[in-house]
């Protein structure tokens, strides 16, 4: 009898547990501690839809967002809160990975974490990291938020990506001409 009591008993807990994580409050609180982070770049994002700087701005699915902006360019933002990662995926084509160009481009994305830059145009480690990748031609730019601040996350890599364009129509502007069709002044 005792035996028979705990397989019941093992059997009952098992059917439990297969059934728990739809209705447990932990579950919930979890999937909202998730969601957080999410509505944080949301709200984030927003403000810069509501000051008119990005144009066309939708969130294609959750955690991927589209809009216009710098070089009237449809670009992609993409969040992933399990990695703590930001991401303009696919930002600039035609770079290739061996390239003076990419190796100017890591260089000065590196750069925005020195401490010599002013604060508000300054990555602090602390807070956040950016990197770029390059595949087959086109570079994204990342950035690895910590402590969930997602917050200083968006305003960092928004402001990095406006420097990098600036920097291009400095430094490069026949990579404009050439990939963004922007005038030659």
């Amino acid at each position: 009898m005792g035996t028979l009591k705990m397989e019941w008993d093992e059997l009952l807990l098992g059917v439990l547990k297969r059934s728990l994580p739809k209705s447990c409050p932990m579950t919930i609180a979890h999937r909202q501690m998730t969601n957080k982070p999410l509505s944080e770049v949301r709200e984030s994002l927003q403000i810069y839809v509501d000051r008119g700087v990005f144009r066309g701005f939708s969130e294609i699915r959750n955690g991927h967002f589209q809009f216009v902006w710098v070089v009237n360019h449809r670009m992609e933002l993409s969040v992933d809160t399990a990695k703590h990662e930001l991401r303009f995926k696919r930002l600039l084509p035609n770079v290739p990975a061996k390239s003076a160009l990419y190796a100017e481009l890591k260089s000065f994305i590196q750069q925005r974490h020195d401490r010599e830059l002013p604060e508000h145009r300054r990555v602090d480690r602390k807070r956040a990291e950016v990197s770029c990748t390059n595949r087959g031609g086109f570079v994204s730019v990342s950035l690895k938020v910590k402590n969930n601040q997602y917050a200083y996350g968006v305003n960092r890599i928004v402001n990095l990506v406006h420097e990098l364009f600036l920097h291009l129509r400095e430094r490069r502007p026949e990579y404009l001409v050439e990939n963004f069709d922007v005038p030659q002044e």
